[in-house]
């Protein structure tokens, strides 16, 4: 147990950290709802690319609407008005939609990379039913992997110091950490470098470049979304975890608020995916387009293209 001291609050970080997660509320809500209204109403043929993007869309939204309640922990010093029971849910739904946005953003990235650069496999003919089937696998695996929240006992609210706890959980949250950074990050820069590559051999006429530059800006956002958003978070764990037990309790204090601020990072994810959305097809671009429009008092613009999710790439 730490003394006294080292459990000491910083309101104004806490009040900070409580705004960043408003924010990322509101505009992860906006962008995530347009997006699954173009899925639900502009879609033409369900094809497994769809399946993996609705779901990536669901769990950026849940993730969204576990936000406001966390903005409420943080301006209550780390404590839980809920009770014991609706606590342990949100400090469960938290990573699950976290956890479940990477594993769908990764599930497009491979889905997209056997479509591109080996569109003879077998594995491309998978059939939406079977991707139902491999979505619902993914949502179990990462309620399983994250349910440790749903064990803890009678208490105001699971611990949110990472550096707490004994340590057989201590060692799972971090090796729960790296997996979920280091292997989608590595995953996913792959196959969106070997789809740049065969793209770069195949589109070499001047007409075809858009789409070479289009699977360029594609691979910087997600490199974008992977720093911005995961990194810090991932860092910061890491520092823990090798600071643990050493220093003072100024030194830890300081890790402890910079796990806080990387972990508010985390939402952002919520936000930047409808930018992964557009690079998907023309139908998300349009939508947004006409939301933005709209909110500027401008007309709706040109009639929205059908969306059937084919990679147009391939």
């Amino acid at each position: 147990m730490p003394p006294a001291n080292c459990s000491e609050h910083s309101v104004g970080a806490e009040a900070a950290v409580a705004s960043l997660l408003a924010l990322e509320c509101g505009l992860g809500l906006l962008g995530n709802a347009v997006a699954l209204w173009t899925l639900l109403f502009r879609l033409k043929v369900w094809k497994p690319p769809a399946v993996y993007l609705l779901s990536l869309v669901l769990a950026d939204l849940l993730l969204t609407l576990c936000l406001p309640f966390l903005a409420a922990f943080f301006l209550r010093h780390k404590t839980c008005g809920l009770g014991p029971a609706p606590c342990r849910a949100l400090f469960f739904l938290w990573p699950l939609g976290r956890g479940a946005g990477v594993a769908f953003l990764t599930a497009v990235a491979v889905d997209r990379y056997f479509r591109v650069v080996h569109p003879l496999l077998r594995v491309n003919l998978l059939s939406p039913r079977a991707a139902w089937g491999v979505s619902g696998l993914v949502w179990l695996l990462m309620a399983a992997l994250n349910h440790q929240s749903l064990l803890v006992p009678e208490a105001e609210c699971p611990a949110s110091d990472p550096s707490t706890g004994g340590p057989s959980g201590r060692a799972w949250q971090e090796a729960l950490s790296f997996a979920q950074f280091i292997l989608p990050f590595g995953l996913v820069l792959f196959c969106n470098a070997a789809i740049i590559r065969a793209l770069r051999r195949r589109l070499r006429a001047p007409g075809k470049q858009p789409k070479l530059q289009r699977a360029r800006a594609l691979l910087a956002a997600v490199v974008a979304l992977f720093v911005l958003c995961f990194l810090p978070s991932f860092l910061a764990h890491v520092a823990l975890a090798v600071c643990r037990g050493a220093g003072g309790c100024g030194a830890r204090r300081a890790l402890v608020l910079a796990a806080d601020v990387a972990s508010s990072l985390t939402g952002l994810q919520s936000v930047l995916n409808p930018v992964v959305y557009c690079f998907s097809n023309p139908a998300f671009r349009h939508s947004y387009r006409k939301v933005f429009l709209s909110l500027r008092g401008r007309g709706p613009g040109t009639q929205a293209p059908s969306c059937d999710l084919r990679d147009s790439d391939s």
